[in-house]
């Protein structure tokens, strides 16, 4: 039994459970919604993996032209290593979750997580505080040049 958590910027979200039970291979659907929507799932990953999983959420939820994703862990069974983009400035929240839904995509990153809310573009420039994205990956598959190499490639 494999875990996913995903964090989404809408809370817009009845009947997701009960859509979510009903798709082959989603064991159990456990969702948050304090000032995002925060889906907890336990799935079989022989049946059903995430990025499936994150595109019925996005679907159902009709964001699929929207970058909404603010977070995710796919909970590894192994030793991950960390790494972490510091920025002072970001373009835009959407430039910032266009990146959190790219780094999904992407096999061996398993967890991503940043610092990033709604205020950050509300306040002034010399008062935002610099945007720190932790990501955690299978050193396996993916080494740190490459891991460089996808940070440079992030449009945020």
């Amino acid at each position: 039994m494999s875990e996913l958590t995903i964090v989404i910027d809408n809370w817009g979200h009845k009947e997701l459970k009960k859509y979510l039970m009903s798709l082959k291979g989603i064991l159990d659907v456990e969702i948050k919604n304090d000032e995002q929507l925060e889906v907890y799932l336990k799935y079989d990953s022989n049946l059903i993996t995430p990025k499936i999983i994150k595109m019925e959420i996005i679907m159902f939820l009709n964001i699929v032209k929207i970058p909404s994703v603010l977070s995710f862990d796919k909970y590894p069974k192994f030793e991950t290593y960390n790494y972490t983009i510091t920025r002072d400035d970001l373009c835009c929240e959407y430039c910032y979750k266009g990146a959190i839904e790219d780094l999904f995509e992407i096999e061996g990153i398993e967890t991503v997580k940043g610092n990033f809310n709604e205020d950050y573009l509300f306040k002034k420039y010399e008062e935002r505080e610099k945007i720190i994205i932790n990501i955690k990956y299978d050193p396996n598959l993916i080494n740190t040049e490459e891991i460089k190499q996808i940070q440079l490639k992030l449009n945020i």
